[in-house]
């Protein structure tokens, strides 16, 4: 804003003559109409394309005031280099306004055309959607910053020759400043492209511009300026002057260098610390994580011991060891299907403990409990094939699930089983069927060529035990199971 504010202080001068202004206005190399006025677009341009929203409609509009500064730069380039008068110069403030001297009127400069073309065109560009585009004002400002620094620099030192292209066409000090300053404001505006990307870096390549960039040419400008003034003053000739602006210029730039690298070292030593730092701490929670994983390997070793020690307690009779009745069921089920599937026998023996309440009552529950542990092992013995198993029923009731088992070979290991409980010897002498315990069973039996379901051949099983307990116990009885 202060470009537009310079700008504006110019044209005020020219309209209304304002002594402060004069400054402005007075002078041969003062400011034209036109430049302040496209210096005042140029900045409105980039106020709005820095402060508004890219789908905002002022962005439009800044798009439409950077086109009229690049066209008064490049009609005004024409005028120059074809020898034509298209008028550009009289547009804003013609030459015939009778209270204008001809300082406030004209035709702009070659150099500061040039540099409301470049400018112009920079905008119109600026904060582009394409990222090609957008890098384009970054490299495009550059030769408009080379012309405003050249004429600062001629206007500093008195050279003529560094922004006076022709008679009457030089481009005046405070032009130059004003262009200086807004390319410098249109670098930094969009931050995401050209140099501006790196200067807000927190990197070593941002640290050194962002210190030596805005140090270095001030200070060398402020020392050539002084040197030339004091020869000018004659307090040394053109020899000294020149060995102590040199002399003076490379104190400033070792300055300059020892306290860049004086912070490029604290800066790569406090890197190193951090790096060591995260290496020790990824070293350890490298060994924190080995650590965790043999201790959660060992854990999951001993959980699945654990589950799979759970799933066979939760399988297996507390008292007997033998499968319980959960798992009974699950099992029949399964096995009637793979019968099913593959259309083989299943035979089922439901046996129980002859007169076994008699038994507890007579000899007491320890007994009675150690009496189902010893038939339970019996039964057991009788499953001599893998998928054979023994379970207990409930009570003193026992079954075997004997798959792939016709009729025949079920009855002799239903009378093996028979045999092996009555070869225990167990002593009961309030058994009106046998002096040692006994079981009487039924066995049951679903064909090859047969269907039925579990419950069915439970019932079956359980009939044929009802039917061996009327013939008068410690027998097995077996017919084929009926149809569902």
């Amino acid at each position: 804003m202060c470009v537009a504010c310079v700008a504006a202080a110019a044209i005020l001068g020219y309209f209304f003559d304002i002594p402060g202004l004069a400054i402005w206005t007075t002078s041969p190399m003062s400011m034209k109409v036109n430049t302040a006025c496209g210096l005042i677009a140029a900045a409105i341009s980039l106020w709005l394309l820095h402060a508004c929203a890219p789908e905002s409609r002022w962005i439009r509009v800044a798009r439409g005031i950077a086109l009229f500064v690049a066209a008064i730069g490049i009609l005004t380039l024409t005028e120059d280099l074809f020898k034509v008068d298209l008028g550009i110069d009289q547009l804003i403030l013609p030459d015939t306004a009778p209270q204008l001297n001809t300082a406030h009127v004209g035709r702009n400069s070659p150099g500061t055309a040039f540099n409301l073309a470049i400018i112009g065109v920079a905008l119109l560009c600026l904060k582009a959607r394409n990222s090609r585009l957008a890098a384009i004002p970054h490299w495009l400002v550059v030769p408009a910053l080379l012309v405003a620094t050249l004429a600062v620099i001629g206007h500093a030192y008195g050279v003529s020759s560094l922004y006076e292209m022709k008679s009457n066409t030089s481009m005046a000090a405070a032009t130059a400043v004003a262009f200086l300053v807004l390319g410098l404001c249109l670098l930094a505006a969009d931050s995401a492209y050209g140099f501006a990307s790196i200067a807000i870096r927190d990197t070593a390549g941002g640290l050194v511009s962002r210190r030596l960039l805005p140090t270095i040419p001030c200070i060398l400008f402020v020392l050539g300026w002084l040197r030339l003034q004091g020869q000018i003053n004659g307090y040394y000739d053109t020899r000294f002057g020149t060995a102590l602006m040199v002399l003076a210029s490379i104190i400033v730039c070792i300055i300059a260098v020892v306290i860049i690298a004086n912070t490029l070292h604290r800066t790569d030593l406090t890197r190193q610390r951090a790096e060591a730092e995260i290496l020790s701490l990824n070293a350890g929670l490298e060994r924190r994580v080995q650590e965790r994983t043999v201790q959660l390997a060992q854990v999951s070793a001993q959980l699945g011991v654990v589950n799979r020690s759970l799933k066979e307690l939760s399988r297996r009779d507390g008292l007997t060891g033998l499968a319980n009745r959960r798992f009974f069921d699950t099992y029949l089920a399964e096995q009637l299907r793979i019968a099913r599937r593959h259309k083989r026998a299943l035979s089922l023996v439901l046996c129980d403990v002859d007169s076994f309440k008699a038994y507890n009552d007579h000899y007491g529950h320890p007994a009675g409990d150690e009496c189902l542990k010893r038939v339970a092992a019996a039964l057991r013995s009788c499953c001599q094939r893998p998928g054979d198993m023994a379970a207990r029923y409930g009570g003193e009731e026992f079954a075997l699930i004997l798959p792939d088992t016709e009729l025949g070979a079920a009855v002799i290991i239903a009378e093996a089983a028979r045999a092996a409980v009555a070869q225990l010897e167990i002593v009961h002498t309030t058994s009106d069927t046998a002096p040692n315990v006994s079981i009487s069973g039924g066995v049951a039996v679903l064909s090859r060529t047969r269907a039925g379901s579990a419950e069915q051949l439970i019932a079956d099983a359980d009939l044929n035990l009802f039917q061996a307990k009327h013939l008068g116990r410690n027998q097995m009885v077996a017919v084929h199971a009926k149809v569902a």
